[in-house]
């Protein structure tokens, strides 16, 4: 016959735990049963998210274990017991720390043993595991965290360059090195500029290799050219004798094939050097917006006596000409640009541009001003020439000598318009 399936009914949860108001009222077995109801209450209604909270709320209140809420507080919650929370909670709900009739109940039952204890003492007990616990926690963040701020040495940028220029030299020096023993006569076959690229030597390990045989060839051409020791110092004389002394064992033929091959090295590396800069891609410069070009230029807004006002000063970048009057000594002027786009695109580096004060990139042999003698009336036309042509033609009936411009606005200029 097939198995029957098994029925597991669920155990009721209790709606609240007991109440100990009139605790110290009641017999020894109302108590007892009160006191099972309240820890069955919290095993069956709780989690243990909740169970730490009562600990350790109850920790941070009470004087003797505030100090340890640091380590508790860093308990994992499958740490803290339901039964440690319930006797907490009984504690503050009016349940007595010790029941005298309950314990007169204790030693009337059959087969126990010893004397029930304070609750106290049983969550004394607890909390002191949870902190020795806790305490173990801290140390292992601790020493994890002193383990990932350990600082590993790095060599620095000039350290990395140094080993590579070591590999980059090997065949040099192992060059240099069969010449001493006499395993060659000669530097012919080698060739520094050649073994420099195969390797791949760029600026900086050039610069370096480069300082590496200075040494060497100042003392080479003084054993070749030795000083004069009349004026020398007694120290001096005898580094001059030492240095005589240590070339001895060879001929200056031989110093001056090793004088040459030091030369074409360092010839090599200011070749590369050279080269690099030759190849160096220039610095990008960023173009400024014209809003940002014009910031910080001081004009005039506008004029009453006159009954003009300025155009938005930003127009001027990249303009082909432009118009300006001097309130002050009543002269018109008009900038033509050295570097007008044909295409009229407003390509980088063509049209007017500034800087501070002054204007940029204007001819200035054709840029020039006139004195108005009816500047109110003159003005008043000029705001109906809305193209460069009718302008033109305009300023052709003024009569006054025309004056070369400086580039210079100030406080009292008018922009009136761009072409």
């Amino acid at each position: 016959m097939a198995k029957r399936k098994r029925i597991v009914r669920a155990v009721p949860k209790k709606e609240k735990a007991p109440d100990f108001t009139d605790a110290h009222t009641w017999d020894g077995q109302h108590f007892s049963r009160a006191k099972d109801a309240l820890y069955e209450y919290y095993r069956m209604n709780k989690k243990s998210s909740d169970y730490k909270k009562i600990i350790c709320d109850y920790v941070k209140e009470t004087d003797q274990f505030k100090s340890m809420y640091g380590n508790i507080a860093k308990c994992p919650d499958w740490r803290f017991s339901s039964t440690c929370a319930a006797s907490i909670m009984g504690l503050k709900n009016g349940m007595p720390d010790v029941h005298q009739k309950y314990v007169e109940y204790w030693h009337s039952l059959p087969g126990t043993t010893g004397t029930p204890r304070p609750v106290s003492e049983y969550i004394e007990k607890w909390i002191n595991e949870l902190n020795d616990h806790g305490y173990k926690v801290v140390e292992e963040v601790k020493k994890k965290e002193e383990k990932e701020k350990k600082v590993y040495y790095r060599p620095s940028i000039q350290e990395r360059i140094r080993e590579q220029c070591v590999l980059m030299t090997e065949e040099i020096e192992q060059a240099i090195d069969d010449f001493y023993e006499g395993k060659i006569t000669d530097f012919k076959n080698i060739k520094p500029l050649s073994v420099l690229r195969q390797r791949q030597a760029k600026q900086p390990h050039a610069r370096l290799i480069k300082t590496w045989y200075d040494d060497n060839i100042a003392e080479y051409e003084e054993v070749l050219n030795p000083p004069d020791t009349s004026n020398m110092t007694e120290q001096e004389k005898d580094w001059a004798k030492q240095l005589v002394e240590a070339y001895s064992f060879t001929d200056k033929k031989t110093i001056k094939k090793l004088l040459l091959f030091m030369h074409t090295i360092q010839n090599a590396c200011d070749a590369i050097i050279a080269e690099s800069k030759a190849n160096r891609k220039p610095r990008r410069v960023s173009s400024k917006s014209p809003e940002k070009v014009v910031e910080k230029l001081k004009y005039k807004l506008t004029d009453e006596k006159y009954a003009i006002s300025s155009i938005q000063p930003h127009k001027l970048v990249g303009a082909t000409c432009m118009v300006v009057f001097n309130c002050k000594n009543r002269k018109l002027g008009i900038y033509y640009t050295s570097s007008e786009d044909p295409t009229g695109t407003m390509r980088e580096g063509s049209g007017l541009t500034l800087k501070g004060q002054t204007l940029q990139r204007f001819d200035e042999k054709k840029s020039v001003c006139w004195t108005l003698r009816k500047p109110v009336e003159q003005l008043q036309e000029i705001k109906t020439l809305n193209t460069r042509r009718k302008f033109e033609n305009w300023i052709e009936k003024i009569t006054t000598t025309p004056i070369k411009m400086n580039g210079r606005l100030n406080p009292e200029t008018i922009l009136i318009g761009v072409y």
